[in-house]
């Protein structure tokens, strides 16, 4: 997967299809992913063994910088090299061995800095980091992106490197703000050049992923003083020099092939955050917007066409969370979510996460499967099939029913698409599924019942897609009981 072949920034038509009436869209990638986020998961083959079938091929995994790096910094060492004994590299070789022994491409994220990287006084939290030193980063960079360059020890090669995650929030970057005016967007500008003159370094053409930014306002009290509407937007205007009509205020360039978000939604599909400044799902064109001013402007500096990625999205899901999105309804959004994302440019989408986390110690519920006594023993959810093998039916411009899917794992193929009403399913044509899997088509039929689609030659379908309008609904990310964005007014 090159990155011209995973999509770039004006390369798609606008989201004409977030509203009623859709129509067919030229094609492009859309490829899936799973997060594994926890050590226990991502060092299990069972874990790998189920991303491949979710039809993902790509597995996101996070490196800590501060857990690699000694404690200390040492009076003598080489911190570009991935062979100085300072470094403890853990179970990430066996990671990233098991996710290419399994067909699936490592994306790498790293984030969370020592304490003798970061400015004093250093964040007290471990995944927080105060102005880490960009020089530090780079040097970390080079060592990471050195071992896993496909030369170093007979380890696999890496091409996908994000550099840090959600830096627009206090949770994993501080300052934000200082007397009201961004601070974090020009230091994460820092970073990430940083990071990108190294990893390239090591091969021209890995792929360099930015931001990955959090969807909503910083809810701190010390930003919520300084700027109550502090959202991934107005992070990203800042770090691409542009101002709030889109005009370049700067000429600093940033340089990077992937903008990621991470673009959470308190309702479905196509549903808009509150505040102006905040990126859900039916935001995803403002990101389009201010990521093509950017490039225009040129103020982004890249190896090839910028792309758009989701590098992490999900609903949580009830059961087992009383607060989640219904198991069924999130079949159904699982599904149109990809679609919406797709109609946006994104070619890249990643799930939090493999299996829910337990009720009673977090706040994640948001898994493929259903947490069991073992990873083993896990039970899938509804949604899986949704994420596995999408399709989606919706009224078209004009008249009769749009019908578009993406085959398990993007593969090519003959696709049967069926209706049914009352009785039993009925074939509406074959279409085939093109170089990414993508298979579209409007039938004259009309807007009711379900339609599903299923690959020739094989027995499995995807889940029925009803044929009818579905009210947003409102559920808090996460199902946790804080608002992570303030009600409609």
């Amino acid at each position: 997967m090159a990155v011209t072949a995973l999509g770039a920034v004006g390369g798609v038509p606008p989201a004409s299809a977030q509203t009623p009436g859709v129509k067919i869209l030229s094609s492009h990638p859309l490829v899936t992913a799973v997060y594994l986020d926890r050590a226990d998961v991502a060092t299990s083959p069972v874990a790998y063994s189920r991303v491949a079938d979710a039809g993902a091929t790509v597995v996101r995994f996070t490196l800590y910088w501060a857990q690699v790096a000694p404690a200390s910094k040492p009076a003598s060492w080489n911190p570009s090299d991935p062979a100085d004994p300072n470094y403890n590299w853990g179970t990430f070789d066996q990671q990233i061995q098991q996710a290419v022994a399994h067909g699936l491409e490592p994306l790498v994220t790293l984030m969370a800095a020592p304490l003798w990287a970061q400015q004093s006084p250093p964040a007290a939290d471990f995944l927080n980091s105060r102005l880490p030193d960009p020089k530090a980063f780079g040097q970390f960079a080079t060592a990471v992106a050195t071992r896993y360059s496909g030369t170093f020890q007979g380890l696999p090669r890496v091409r996908f490197w994000q550099a840090w995650n959600e830096p627009n929030i206090s949770l994993y970057l501080i300052p934000q703000l200082v007397n009201g005016q961004p601070v974090s967007p020009a230091w994460y500008r820092k970073l990430l050049n940083s990071f990108a003159d190294a990893v390239h370094a090591v091969h021209s053409d890995n792929v360099i992923i930015a931001a990955g930014l959090a969807p909503f306002r910083d809810i701190t009290q010390e930003v919520v003083d300084q700027d109550k509407d502090w959202g991934p937007l107005s992070f990203m205007r800042s770090l691409l020099c542009l101002s709030a009509s889109l005009k370049p205020t700067c000429a600093d360039p940033v340089k990077f092939d992937i903008w990621a978000a991470h673009p959470y939604t308190s309702g479905g599909p196509t549903h808009h955050a509150v505040l102006p400044n905040d990126v859900s799902l039916g935001d995803l064109p403002k990101v389009q917007q201010t990521l093509a001013a950017a490039v225009r402007a040129g103020h982004v500096r890249s190896r090839g066409p910028v792309g758009l990625w989701v590098t992490e999205f999900s609903w949580d899901t009830n059961p087992p969370d009383p607060k989640g999105v219904p198991a069924m309804l999130a079949r159904r959004w699982v599904a149109e979510g990809l679609y919406r994302m797709w109609t946006n440019g994104v070619s890249l989408v990643t799930w939090l996460m493999l299996r829910d986390d337990p009720l009673s110690s977090s706040f994640l519920q948001s898994g493929l499967y259903y947490q069991g006594s073992t990873l083993a023993a896990d039970r899938p959810k509804p949604l899986l099939a949704a994420f596995r093998f999408p399709v989606v039916g919706l009224r078209a411009a004009g008249s009769g029913v749009y019908v578009w899917g993406r085959t398990p794992a993007g593969i090519q193929g003959s696709v049967i698409v069926e209706r049914r009403t009352s009785g039993p399913w009925r074939r509406l044509g074959t279409l085939q599924a093109d170089a990414y899997g993508i298979f579209q088509s409007i039938y004259q039929v009309p807007y009711s019942g379900y339609v599903r689609a299923r690959l020739v030659g094989q027995t499995a379908s995807s889940p029925p897609f009803a044929l009818a309008d579905v009210p947003d609904q409102f559920f808090n990310p996460f199902g946790e009981d804080t608002l992570l964005e303030p009600p409609k007014k």
